[in-house]
């Protein structure tokens, strides 16, 4: 080696050089000690789970969407707009709506009676409606649960629950609409043993016959929709737990859904403002939500054909993830 000090050749392993004197050992282990500078500071992880299948990806696009935020936004308000709607049509300004009608028909002391008893009744009313929309307002908060989950990047797997809340939903109301149908039919069947008393009873039983034929189908219909609702939403659910894509997007859900959306603009033109507003706000879910799982049934079916083609080659642990 050579001595920095003066250049000249030293032997290995010498303390000092032999002409100028310098110490050659120190140097000779610093030279050949690496130097480390400090660990660099790590960046922000990236976003998401890049283990993640193509699925549970596509859900969470799908989640950020216009598709899907304009739908649910029209849907949240639409439940806030019909609440104040129903505490609307229970506040005083109301009640003195109604006895100004009645003014030129009574006397003062009629009026002051009416008063308190149309108030109560505005009021028993409005609370009946607030606890029959409770189901609305689980369906708002599971749907923003749900976007709330597929919105988390942390990488934590997506949670279920705001879509268990609205199949749940939907359930309760296919059973409820089911016993519905059973008192309706039983009034209509004591309508027409009533209806035999008549001389033209054959007539009226002809008539209502085919009214009930109408609305069983109509009820056949709602069914099958329930129904349909809850297969779809059990292939979300079953679609995240296992990150492939399960069951089929509904085409009759999303037509029906259209449909309700574009028939509920004719509230639109009746009861107050807030009325009016939910029923837009009700027409565009109703149209949003259809029209997104058309988009979302097309971006299916492209995983699906990845499948097809490289079947097993996507695994997925649900409960494993962290």
């Amino acid at each position: 080696m050579l001595c920095p000090q003066c250049g000249k050749p030293v032997e290995d392993g010498a303390m000092t050089c032999p002409d100028c004197g310098a110490p050659l050992q120190q140097d000779s282990q610093q030279a050949s000690t690496p130097r480390y500078t400090a660990a660099p500071t790590p960046g922000p992880a990236p976003a998401g789970n890049p283990q993640e299948p193509p699925v549970i990806r596509l859900m969470r696009r799908a989640a950020r969407s216009p598709a899907f935020l304009v739908p649910a936004i029209a849907y949240t308000c639409m439940v806030v707009c019909n609440l104040v709607a129903i505490f609307q049509n229970a506040s005083p300004a109301t009640v003195d709506w109604y006895l100004a009608q009645l003014a030129p028909y009574g006397t003062n002391a009629q009026l002051e009676s009416l008063s308190d008893t149309l108030s109560t009744a505005l009021t028993a009313s409005a609370g009946g409606s607030l606890v029959g929309y409770i189901p609305s307002i689980l369906v708002a908060v599971g749907i923003w649960m749900t976007f709330a989950s597929l919105r988390d990047e942390s990488g934590a797997p997506i949670k279920t629950a705001g879509l268990t809340i609205i199949r749940v939903i939907q359930i309760i109301g296919l059973v409820l609409f089911g016993l519905a149908m059973v008192l309706v039919l039983i009034l209509v069947g004591a309508i027409l043993m009533m209806l035999n008393a008549y001389e033209d009873a054959g007539t009226m039983a002809g008539v209502g016959v085919v009214l009930a034929l109408l609305l069983g189908g109509l009820v056949v219909l709602a069914i099958l929709y329930s129904v349909k609702t809850i297969t779809t939403i059990d292939g979300f659910r079953r679609s995240i737990w296992t990150g492939k894509p399960q069951g089929k997007i509904s085409t009759y859900v999303a037509v029906i859904s259209i449909l309700g959306g574009l028939l509920s603009l004719t509230s639109a033109l009746t009861g107050n403002v807030f009325s009016a507003l939910a029923g837009v706000a009700s027409a565009v879910s109703g149209v949003g939500f259809g029209v997104f799982l058309f988009q979302y049934r097309d971006w299916l079916r492209s995983l699906e054909q990845q499948d097809t083609d490289a079947p097993g080659a996507y695994t997925y642990n649900y409960n494993a993830q962290p």
